[in-house]
């Protein structure tokens, strides 16, 4: 193994101590408190090494969004099951860090509000994964297909950082697993009441020829 290998190794190593001692930081003291400094002293780096691998605080948040999305994929077994199945399951992903990582979650779902655009080209982020779900599940005739994959994916995502912000519930009002399952049924079913099965009853006819 070249040293170009291990200069690749120890630079993507370098890069997650930094993110992993950010996100430490931001656990305990909320995002908007925490320095560049901070980030520095707890990842022992210099502070050239951090924007040589970051341009800017808020440059964690995009890369916490692109591991959030590949830890995920690593989760999805092949052969591939249900597209809804999947969906389901990348919202108790997301739910998962929630509940740890509330305050960082908050803050990167608002980026994400406020520079919409900002990474619309990424391949390898939370909402190109929807996206890719949700476009996977039409093809297969699982989702209903006149709903562009990417309004179904910034429609969860906002829907998620409005609700982290306090926006829609208040403290207290519904536990976590309660708004990840109305979350969900937001996400796939709206607001449509589903019709009532109808129980087969045989005609007296066929009770007849029985």
């Amino acid at each position: 193994m070249g040293p170009s290998d291990r200069r690749v190794r120890k630079k993507a190593r370098t890069r997650r101590e930094i993110l992993d001692a950010a996100l430490s930081l931001f656990e305990r003291q909320g995002f908007d408190a925490v320095t560049v400094e901070q980030i520095c002293q707890a990842a022992d780096v210099a502070r050239g090494t951090f924007f040589l691998h970051f341009p800017a605080k808020s440059a964690l948040l995009h890369e916490w969004n692109r591991q959030l999305a590949s830890d995920f994929r690593q989760r999805l077994s092949e052969p591939r099951g249900s597209a809804a199945a999947e969906y389901r399951m990348l919202v108790d992903h997301v739910g998962q860090h929630w509940v740890r990582h509330a305050d960082v979650m908050g803050a990167m779902l608002s980026d994400f509000l406020t520079h919409p655009s900002g990474d619309a080209d990424a391949e390898d982020d939370l909402r190109a994964l929807v996206e890719e779900i949700v476009r996977r599940g039409q093809q297969r005739g699982e989702f209903r297909g006149n709903v562009s994959p990417r309004l179904a994916a910034t429609a969860l995502l906002t829907t998620a950082a409005a609700t982290l912000a306090g926006a829609v519930f208040r403290e207290g009002e519904a536990s976590p697993e309660e708004i990840r399952n109305q979350l969900l049924h937001a996400a796939l079913h709206g607001l449509v009441q589903p019709k009532p099965r109808i129980k087969w009853q045989p005609s007296d006819a066929a009770r007849a020829r029985v």
